[in-house]
């Protein structure tokens, strides 16, 4: 009969016990943790700041030179916040209300006295006449005496440090500013009134629609005390629809793509919503010039002096495609061989392709 060594019973006892060892061996020591549940308040003595308020805690790691260097634990009023023992920086943010504190976490559950902001809470609403329409695209800007800053868009409520309030209210061309003071745990309601109108203005460009991206800009302008005078920009924007707050007035709006424009006069009362349709029907045209070294695009005048004006120029260029109102136009291209020119015809809603030469 055949029997093991001594040897492999050695090693089979030695590799179980090694197991067993193995099995048995303690856990690494965790690290010692802390934790703390910070409170805040508006005013000394005040009422705690819940969940439901915007205040959010920060707890940043200090470097070897005492500076915050990086975010270890954050969240909103009620959260337990942890982290190993050391030296930290925590911050209160409520809005524009901060307040930072240095602290040393020690292993478990660390007390740390309230943080007083000492701020009050504002409440703005921009309206477009005084009781009217709340006007919900209004930028609102603040800033405080200490420099903080924070901008909102529509009706707006935030917390601020008690003292001056800088509030800028922009309705596209109405600007409004005001300097509030306000207290400690107070709250201060304000409506802004831009005793203005609005003129909703649409570029129709008839039966050519524009590509996806593609979009006409609107320009508004001041109607000149007298005909034929300089026109003042008011405000603009890039889109084939936009409604435009504006104060009482004569105005003219221009829709412009590309080389087409149009315009349109209107007037606006406070608190009146005016419709204006700017009618922009165009064509386009198509230029394709493999090897040319510069293209040019010229548009026919009644003017027998200068029978053509020039709509669109630009070197090294090879292809094109343009949007151009109904009419004659002429194409001119320059070759290493010399100029080609040809002429056609753009009717609205069609495009026309030239192949140069």
């Amino acid at each position: 009969m055949h029997l093991p060594s001594i040897r492999l019973l050695a090693a089979a006892f030695f590799c179980l016990g090694l197991g067993t060892a193995l099995a048995q061996a303690p856990d690494e020591p965790q690290a010692p943790s802390a934790s703390l549940t910070p409170v805040a308040m508006l005013a000394a003595g005040g009422v705690a700041l819940g969940a439901d308020s915007p205040l959010i805690w920060e707890l940043f790691a200090l470097d070897p030179n005492g500076r915050p260097h990086e975010r270890v634990a954050n969240g909103a009023a009620g959260t337990v916040l942890a982290a190993p023992p050391g030296d930290y920086l925590l911050l209160a943010g409520l809005d524009l209300a901060q307040e930072a504190r240095p602290l040393t976490l020690v292993p478990g559950d660390n007390a740390v006295a309230p943080f007083v902001l000492g701020a009050g809470l504002v409440d703005l609403t921009p309206e477009l006449t005084a009781g009217g329409e709340v006007f919900n695209g209004a930028a609102i800007f603040l800033s405080t005496e200490k420099g903080g800053s924070m901008s909102y868009i529509g009706p707006t409520r935030a917390y601020v440090p008690a003292g001056k309030l800088h509030v800028t209210v922009v309705f596209d061309a109405v600007r409004m500013q005001e300097t509030l003071q306000i207290g400690v745990d107070e709250t201060l309601t304000r409506k802004f009134a831009a005793e203005a109108g609005m003129a909703n203005v649409t570029v129709s460009t008839g039966a050519l629609a524009l590509p996806e991206g593609k979009m006409p800009r609107i320009d508004i302008f001041a109607a000149p005390a007298t005909p034929g005078g300089a026109l003042k920009m008011v405000v603009y924007d890039m889109l084939s629809e936009r409604r435009f707050t504006l104060p009482p007035g004569d105005y003219i709006a221009q829709g412009l793509i590309e080389g087409a424009s149009a315009k349109v006069p209107f007037s606006l009362k406070a608190g009146e919503v005016v419709p204006v349709v700017i009618e922009l029907p165009i064509g386009q045209i198509a230029i394709a010039a493999p090897g040319a070294n510069s293209m040019a695009l010229m548009k026919a005048t009644d003017n027998p002096a200068e029978p053509w004006r020039m709509i669109f120029s630009q070197w090294d260029l090879t292809a094109l495609e343009y949007f151009v109102p109904e009419g004659d136009y002429l194409v001119e291209t320059f070759f290493e061989t010399g100029k080609v020119e040809k002429t056609v015809h753009v009717a609205a809603g069609a495009r026309v392709e030239v192949q140069m030469p």
